[in-house]
């Protein structure tokens, strides 16, 4: 058996007669009309879908340099202290 997915599959499956077709007219219409409301709502999901993902991509390229960034401060930062520290702090034997 064929797969139903559009209001056209539906109508041929069902065999419809002209008549039946007229008296359904106004809800073929109106299946048709969301069915095209629906094809585009699913592509702007898409495309949105997309988006954050590259988005989200570059959130996290952003959060690894700052990681990377602030690892190097704290290398400076330590390194900085142990030049202002006092002679007399640094333990020799």
């Amino acid at each position: 058996m064929e797969e139903i997915k559009t209001v056209n599959d539906l109508i041929r499956a069902k065999n419809l007669s002209i008549d039946e077709e007229k008296q359904l007219r106004d809800i073929i219409d109106e299946c048709r009309m969301r069915e095209l409301k629906i094809k585009e709502s699913t592509e702007a999901a898409k495309q949105n879908l997309e988006s954050l993902g590259r988005t989200f991509g570059m959130i996290v390229d952003a959060i690894g340099a700052v990681g990377h960034s602030v690892d190097e401060l704290h290398r400076e930062v330590e390194q900085l202290q142990l030049r202002l520290m006092p002679e007399d702090q640094f333990f020799r034997e």
